[in-house]
């Protein structure tokens, strides 16, 4: 077994049948991939028993862990990875998926070759699509929507979904909850600084999207209501991986104001 999906679902009491809808979509367009084992992680309002009746009508291998309380993203995504651990020891790759997704057939093929073909490669990305017109092309005519999008090309950049190489995963520690103490937000940058140290500094890794694989996600899509300051995740990364860190962080990243963001904090710290 090559490839587990993780999936953190989070059903609102408030938006429910819109939340089950949009699942729907990316639980139903799964069913072309290749691989069809999926460890979902309950964050909503559904039980257990519910959402496991609900997860019937796919033609999908479906585990549920988490107990439907909504515990933010490194403990919901961490999770994942340790059940993946203990029960597929042999899966060489795991992807992070969002419900707010929906994916073309076999789209995980071409990230799997990728890495497979890159031995310094962690983690791969994949190329982005978010005109909400696709919904239109829901379920039959998905690839047909999303092939003019695909190009031979890898470029700097991270994005989810992702898919990553799990001994290198596992051997980072994934996303550390001793310091992310938030519900979300940086938790991306804390794992990419420890693929970037993994494999040391004068190799001067950084992450990339391979763009053979394109797939659809939601511009302001679900996500997460957060409850905590959006700092939290901030000052734990900080706390690992000090002032150098933020710089390692600002030549990582292409984004403008990610680039930006990270500049300022790391001459602040200077200061």
């Amino acid at each position: 077994m090559e490839l587990i999906h993780t999936l953190l679902l989070l059903i609102r009491e408030n938006s429910r049948e819109l939340d089950l809808e949009m699942s729907g979509r990316c639980l139903g367009s799964l069913e072309k991939s290749a691989y069809k084992t999926v460890i979902i992680f309950n964050q909503g309002c559904l039980t257990n028993e519910d959402l496991a009746q609900y997860l019937k009508q796919f033609k999908l291998d479906c585990e549920i862990i988490g107990s439907g309380t909504n515990t933010g993203t490194v403990v919901g995504r961490q999770g994942c990875f340790e059940h993946v651990y203990e029960r597929f020891p042999d899966a060489e790759f795991i992807s992070e998926l969002h419900p707010d997704m929906i994916f073309a057939s076999d789209w995980e093929n071409a990230l799997i070759d990728y890495l497979k073909a890159n031995e310094d490669e962690p983690v791969i990305g994949c190329g982005i699509v978010s005109d909400p017109k696709i919904t239109e092309y829901y379920p039959n005519d998905i690839d047909t929507f999303l092939a003019p999008f695909k190009s031979n090309r890898v470029e700097r950049g991270f994005t989810l979904p992702c898919v990553h190489k799990t001994e290198v995963l596992k051997a980072v520690g994934g996303y550390d909850a001793r310091f992310l103490k938030g519900m979300q937000a940086f938790e991306d940058d804390s794992l990419l600084l420890a693929y970037h140290y993994y494999y040391g500094t004068r190799a001067n890794w950084i992450p990339k999207i391979n763009y053979n694989s394109v797939v659809y996600h939601a511009v302001g899509g679900q996500r997460f209501e957060l409850s905590d300051d959006l700092y939290a995740n901030f000052d734990g990364l900080v706390k690992k991986y000090g002032a150098m860190g933020l710089n390692a962080l600002a030549n990582i990243h292409v984004s403008p104001w990610q680039v930006d963001f990270f500049s300022d904090k790391f001459s602040l710290m200077r200061e």
